[in-house]
Protein backbone atom coordinates (compact mmCIF):
# COMPACT_ATOMS: atom_id res chain seq x y z
CA UNK A 1 0.00 0.00 0.00
CA UNK A 2 1.06 3.58 -0.64
CA UNK A 3 2.42 5.60 2.39
CA UNK A 4 -0.46 7.89 1.91
CA UNK A 5 0.79 10.66 4.77
CA UNK A 6 4.49 10.64 3.34
CA UNK A 7 3.14 11.73 0.32
CA UNK A 8 0.65 14.48 1.55
CA UNK A 9 3.60 15.51 3.75
CA UNK A 10 5.85 15.92 0.69
CA UNK A 11 3.39 17.71 -1.08
CA UNK A 12 2.69 19.88 2.18
CA UNK A 13 6.36 20.66 2.15
CA UNK A 14 6.62 21.23 -1.65
CA UNK A 15 4.20 23.67 -1.23
CA UNK A 16 5.68 25.40 1.44
CA UNK A 17 9.17 26.01 -0.18
CA UNK A 18 7.19 27.41 -3.05
CA UNK A 19 4.08 29.93 -1.21
CA UNK A 20 8.22 30.86 0.70
CA UNK A 21 10.12 31.73 -2.52
CA UNK A 22 7.12 33.54 -4.22
CA UNK A 23 7.19 35.97 -0.45
CA UNK A 24 10.45 36.80 -0.36
CA UNK A 25 10.14 37.77 -4.41
CA UNK A 26 7.77 39.69 -3.60
CA UNK A 27 9.44 41.39 -0.74
CA UNK A 28 12.58 41.66 -2.04
CA UNK A 29 13.66 45.59 -1.48
CA UNK A 30 16.50 45.19 -3.96
CA UNK A 31 13.91 43.62 -7.03
CA UNK A 32 15.04 45.28 -10.08
CA UNK A 33 16.91 47.87 -7.91
CA UNK A 34 18.98 49.82 -10.95
CA UNK A 35 15.76 50.19 -12.82
CA UNK A 36 13.62 51.62 -9.58
CA UNK A 37 16.47 54.17 -8.33
CA UNK A 38 16.75 55.16 -12.33
CA UNK A 39 12.90 55.79 -12.49
CA UNK A 40 12.98 57.78 -9.22
CA UNK A 41 15.63 60.06 -10.62
CA UNK A 42 13.86 60.85 -13.81
CA UNK A 43 10.55 61.18 -11.58
CA UNK A 44 12.26 64.15 -9.46
CA UNK A 45 13.79 65.33 -12.41
CA UNK A 46 10.50 65.63 -13.90
CA UNK A 47 9.24 67.33 -11.14
CA UNK A 48 12.21 69.83 -10.36
CA UNK A 49 11.82 73.18 -11.54
CA UNK A 50 15.26 74.23 -13.62
CA UNK A 51 14.79 77.83 -13.03
CA UNK A 52 15.04 77.18 -8.78
CA UNK A 53 18.37 77.89 -7.25
CA UNK A 54 19.43 77.64 -3.94
CA UNK A 55 18.87 81.67 -3.55
CA UNK A 56 15.64 81.86 -4.85
CA UNK A 57 13.86 78.55 -4.18
CA UNK A 58 10.72 77.90 -2.00
CA UNK A 59 11.04 75.68 1.30
CA UNK A 60 10.54 71.96 0.09
CA UNK A 61 10.33 73.22 -3.74
CA UNK A 62 12.91 70.83 -5.57
CA UNK A 63 15.63 72.25 -7.15
CA UNK A 64 18.95 70.99 -9.27
CA UNK A 65 22.91 71.37 -8.90
CA UNK A 66 25.18 69.99 -11.06
CA UNK A 67 28.11 68.07 -9.59
CA UNK A 68 30.47 70.50 -9.04
CA UNK A 69 33.28 68.54 -11.20
CA UNK A 70 31.47 69.06 -14.44
CA UNK A 71 31.95 71.99 -16.38
CA UNK A 72 29.22 74.57 -16.50
CA UNK A 73 29.16 74.78 -19.81
CA UNK A 74 28.87 70.96 -20.91
CA UNK A 75 25.76 69.64 -21.79
CA UNK A 76 24.15 66.90 -19.42
CA UNK A 77 22.56 64.54 -18.16
CA UNK A 78 19.63 63.92 -15.42
CA UNK A 79 22.35 61.92 -13.38
CA UNK A 80 24.59 65.07 -13.37
CA UNK A 81 22.83 66.70 -11.12
CA UNK A 82 21.68 66.48 -7.13
CA UNK A 83 18.22 66.91 -6.36
CA UNK A 84 17.51 69.34 -3.32
CA UNK A 85 15.14 70.49 -0.71
CA UNK A 86 15.52 73.19 1.33
CA UNK A 87 13.74 71.87 4.57
CA UNK A 88 14.90 75.47 6.52
CA UNK A 89 16.99 78.29 6.16
CA UNK A 90 20.25 78.95 8.49
CA UNK A 91 21.79 82.32 8.99
CA UNK A 92 24.68 81.71 7.46
CA UNK A 93 25.93 84.04 4.60
CA UNK A 94 29.07 81.41 3.73
CA UNK A 95 29.23 78.21 1.90
CA UNK A 96 32.16 76.03 2.70
CA UNK A 97 34.76 75.26 0.26
CA UNK A 98 36.04 71.82 -1.14
CA UNK A 99 38.97 71.72 1.16
CA UNK A 100 37.47 73.12 4.41
CA UNK A 101 36.35 70.81 7.72
CA UNK A 102 32.41 71.02 8.30
CA UNK A 103 30.53 70.01 11.17
CA UNK A 104 26.85 68.50 10.17
CA UNK A 105 24.11 66.71 11.60
CA UNK A 106 22.97 63.82 8.61
CA UNK A 107 20.91 61.13 7.89
CA UNK A 108 20.90 58.69 4.85
CA UNK A 109 18.47 56.88 3.42
CA UNK A 110 17.43 55.13 0.36
CA UNK A 111 14.80 55.18 -1.44
CA UNK A 112 11.03 53.85 -0.21
CA UNK A 113 10.48 50.17 -0.71
CA UNK A 114 7.92 47.99 0.41
CA UNK A 115 9.86 46.74 3.87
CA UNK A 116 10.96 50.48 4.16
CA UNK A 117 8.02 53.15 3.01
CA UNK A 118 10.09 56.23 4.65
CA UNK A 119 13.51 54.61 3.10
CA UNK A 120 15.99 52.10 5.37
CA UNK A 121 18.32 54.17 7.25
CA UNK A 122 22.12 53.17 6.50
CA UNK A 123 23.67 55.83 8.70
CA UNK A 124 23.17 58.84 10.38
CA UNK A 125 24.48 61.32 13.17
CA UNK A 126 20.76 61.49 14.78
CA UNK A 127 19.79 59.91 17.91
CA UNK A 128 16.34 61.27 17.74
CA UNK A 129 13.43 60.59 15.39
CA UNK A 130 13.79 64.23 13.94
CA UNK A 131 16.62 66.79 14.17
CA UNK A 132 16.95 67.94 17.58
CA UNK A 133 19.89 70.37 17.91
CA UNK A 134 19.97 70.19 21.36
CA UNK A 135 20.02 66.52 21.91
CA UNK A 136 21.94 65.38 18.66
CA UNK A 137 25.99 65.84 18.37
CA UNK A 138 27.16 66.61 14.85
CA UNK A 139 29.50 64.68 12.80
CA UNK A 140 32.95 66.51 11.66
CA UNK A 141 34.34 65.71 8.05
CA UNK A 142 36.60 67.24 5.56
CA UNK A 143 34.31 68.62 2.78
CA UNK A 144 36.68 66.87 -0.14
CA UNK A 145 36.15 63.37 1.78
CA UNK A 146 32.70 62.75 0.93
CA UNK A 147 30.75 61.69 -1.89
CA UNK A 148 30.35 63.93 -5.16
CA UNK A 149 26.86 64.80 -4.74
CA UNK A 150 27.31 65.80 -0.54
CA UNK A 151 30.10 67.56 -2.26
CA UNK A 152 28.04 69.50 -4.55
CA UNK A 153 25.36 69.94 -2.24
CA UNK A 154 27.76 71.64 0.61
CA UNK A 155 29.42 74.12 -1.16
CA UNK A 156 25.34 76.01 -1.89
CA UNK A 157 24.80 75.38 1.75
CA UNK A 158 24.96 77.84 4.45
CA UNK A 159 25.40 77.43 8.19
CA UNK A 160 22.59 76.52 9.92
CA UNK A 161 20.44 75.28 6.63
CA UNK A 162 18.53 71.97 6.57
CA UNK A 163 18.42 70.22 3.46
CA UNK A 164 17.42 66.91 1.41
CA UNK A 165 19.57 66.06 -0.96
CA UNK A 166 18.85 63.02 -3.49
CA UNK A 167 21.68 62.23 -5.04
CA UNK A 168 21.89 59.69 -8.16
CA UNK A 169 24.26 56.52 -7.77
CA UNK A 170 26.62 58.17 -10.66
CA UNK A 171 27.51 60.92 -8.17
CA UNK A 172 27.16 58.62 -4.86
CA UNK A 173 29.08 55.02 -4.63
CA UNK A 174 28.30 53.91 -8.32
CA UNK A 175 27.44 50.65 -9.33
CA UNK A 176 29.17 48.28 -6.87
CA UNK A 177 28.23 47.58 -3.54
CA UNK A 178 29.81 49.69 -0.76
CA UNK A 179 29.34 48.39 2.75
CA UNK A 180 25.61 48.34 3.53
CA UNK A 181 24.63 50.95 -0.03
CA UNK A 182 23.80 48.46 -2.62
CA UNK A 183 25.28 48.99 -6.33
CA UNK A 184 22.99 51.30 -7.94
CA UNK A 185 21.72 53.30 -4.78
CA UNK A 186 19.59 56.55 -4.71
CA UNK A 187 21.63 58.26 -1.79
CA UNK A 188 18.59 60.10 0.15
CA UNK A 189 20.53 62.70 2.62
CA UNK A 190 19.03 64.86 5.59
CA UNK A 191 21.47 67.70 6.11
CA UNK A 192 22.44 69.97 8.54
CA UNK A 193 25.80 72.54 8.16
CA UNK A 194 26.01 73.24 11.37
CA UNK A 195 29.66 74.98 10.87
CA UNK A 196 32.52 74.89 9.13
CA UNK A 197 36.19 76.13 9.09
CA UNK A 198 38.35 77.08 6.54
CA UNK A 199 41.82 75.46 5.39
CA UNK A 200 43.90 75.59 8.58
CA UNK A 201 41.37 76.75 10.97
CA UNK A 202 40.02 74.64 13.53
CA UNK A 203 36.26 73.95 14.00
CA UNK A 204 34.84 75.38 17.44
CA UNK A 205 35.21 72.92 20.22
CA UNK A 206 32.25 70.33 20.78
Amino acid sequence: MRNIPGICLTLILISACFSSCKESEEFDDHHNWKERNIAYINDLAAKCDNNLTETNANLNSIFRIASYRLDPKAEKEVTDFIYCQIISKGDGKESPLYTDSIRINYRLRLIPTDNYPNGQVLDQSYTTPDLEPEFNIPSSFVTSGLVDGVVTALQHMHTGDRWRICIPYTLGYGDSDVNKVPGYSTLIFDINLVEFARTGKKLSPK
